[in-house]
């Protein structure tokens, strides 16, 4: 019967060791999430900026309304390369 208790005291030090370290993994993927929001966050702002300096340059050659249906297919089309690469890589 000693023996019994004895491996349960274990089981029980073994279950709450792991989950300690559940919990640090866990939280080491929340923060790494965190990150990558953050960086998805600043990358769609930084196109941003790129698609309107490109609307900005083609508005010194050509009509505004030219240019920005020019920026907009450019935008239409990273985005469906995307959607397709995103699409692709499931597959």
């Amino acid at each position: 019967m000693r023996e019994i208790a004895e491996f349960v005291a274990a089981v029980a030090d073994y279950v709450r060791a792991e989950s300690r370290a559940l919990k640090r993994a866990l939280g080491r993927v929340a923060w790494a999430v965190l990150l990558l929001v953050v960086a998805a966050v600043i990358l769609l702002a930084a196109l941003g900026f790129l698609l309107y300096a490109l609307f900005l340059a083609l508005v010194r050659v050509t009509d505004p309304a030219l240019a920005a249906l020019v920026v907009a297919l450019v935008a239409l089309l990273l985005s469906g390369g995307v959607a397709w690469y995103a699409r692709m890589s499931l597959k």
